[in-house]
């Protein structure tokens, strides 16, 4: 199982092991919110959503599938894991290989 350290999974969304990729995917975002998905401030589950932007979580669902799909597309790795606790974790990279195989 691909192991993740503790304070990377406690401080970021997203573990990023390849910067290019990191980049490339950070180029395909679009507002701050997938943005902010692609630089860890974000979540996939949608939970770090507070105040008015909670009531409209279906548009943000869709955002977020917007995002990963134009990453699909440009061929960037990416998947998601599960990390301490239950929480959704973005991968982008070439680590995402290794994470989706296990």
């Amino acid at each position: 199982m691909y192991q993740i350290s503790k304070t990377e999974a406690l401080s970021t969304w997203t573990i990023d092991a390849d910067n290019d990729a990191w980049q490339d995917a950070f180029a395909l975002a679009k507002g701050a919110y997938q943005k902010g998905l692609v630089h860890g401030m974000e979540n996939l589950s949608g939970s770090t959503l507070k105040g008015a932007a909670k009531r409209y979580g279906m548009k943000y669902s869709a955002s977020r599938k917007a995002l990963l799909a134009r990453i699909t597309e440009a061929g960037i790795p990416w998947c998601e894991t599960t990390g301490p606790r239950g929480r959704r974790l973005l991968v982008i990279g070439a680590s995402a290989a290794t994470v989706a195989a296990e």
